[in-house]
């Protein structure tokens, strides 16, 4: 995954490089809703609702705060580290998941 987001972030480059700047936005507004879609989508895998809830108020909190950004520099730098999120957000679900339904863990007063 590590060289995925380095070749997707080398290619984003070339394509900012090439494109004009109308492309630019329209680039970067689609790999935003993209993300947030897939952060939504990946809180409903956390195995309690208040771990999903949690989940899509800081999507929902982080996205509303980086709305009005206009530093294309910026605002990859902020992309790229709610891809990171993202895959944060799916190794704890699917870690978690294993960990609520191991009974050792429900039979702990």
């Amino acid at each position: 995954r590590q060289q995925t987001h380095l070749l997707s972030f080398v290619h984003f480059i070339l394509l900012l490089i090439i494109m004009p700047p109308q492309q630019h936005i329209l680039l970067t507004r689609a790999r935003a809703l993209s993300l947030y879609r897939q952060l939504l989508r990946a809180a409903q895998k956390m195995p309690t609702p208040n771990r999903q809830n949690f989940v899509v108020r800081k999507t929902r909190s982080e996205f509303r705060a980086n709305r009005n950004l206009t530093d294309l520099v910026d605002i990859d730098f902020r992309l790229r580290l709610a891809d990171t999120n993202l895959d944060t957000v799916l190794v704890q679900a699917e870690h978690l998941t294993k960990i609520h339904h191991d009974e050792r863990y429900n039979s702990i007063e």
